[in-house]
């Protein structure tokens, strides 16, 4: 069992076994609740390690209602959502040139009124910000099943540092994964 730091630490990173689906589901409803406007969060795992499923979480954790779907910007590049205050979630992963980023907008919304999530952001990660949390998404080797994950967080900068503390303070990593602290959020 991982205990949280003391809150007067900055965490630089967290390393979470996620044995289900609704753990996964914890996490990015726990990651919905403390964001704020202006932070950047790149995503980072292999097709099918639950990067659009963690985002759709967040989303419904920031607010985005049901009606709202939470797809794979894989085509469209950028979806906008509504939320306490706008998501931005962008998928990078057919962008080959930084310079392509201009055209999307992004840099305009980065560290500004919006938070943005980028799946595939690794490789331009200079021109979307240096402060980010880095959240890499895989399946946990040692599952014979191929359903257990491992989700390690990392923060790059005080506004992600920041970021990760908050979600500590809220929520703390138990034996089955994310465990919420006095105030649940349900799964459904």
């Amino acid at each position: 069992m991982i205990e949280p730091p003391s809150m007067l630490e900055r965490p630089q990173s967290l390393t979470l076994r996620l044995p289900h689906r609704g753990a996964t589901r914890r996490l990015g409803r726990a990651l919905g609740t403390v964001v704020r406007a202006g932070d950047l969060l790149l995503l980072r795992g292999d097709l099918g390690a639950g990067k659009t499923f963690l985002t759709r979480a967040l989303a419904r954790g920031l607010g985005v209602p049901a009606s709202v779907r939470v797809t794979s910007p894989t085509f469209e590049l950028v979806h906008e959502l509504p939320g306490r205050v706008p998501l931005i979630h962008v998928d990078l992963y057919r962008l080959d040139d930084p310079g392509e980023l201009v055209e999307l907008g992004l840099r305009e919304r980065i560290g500004a009124d919006a938070v943005v999530v980028v799946e595939w952001g690794e490789r331009m990660v200079d021109e979307l910000g240096r402060d980010h949390l880095g959240i890499e998404l895989g399946l946990d080797p040692s599952d014979p099943g191929g359903s257990v994950r491992v989700c390690s967080l990392h923060s790059h900068g005080p506004v992600s540092a920041d970021l990760l503390s908050r979600l500590l303070a809220r929520y703390f990593p138990g034996p089955q994964g994310l465990t919420p602290k006095p105030r649940a959020d349900r799964d459904s």
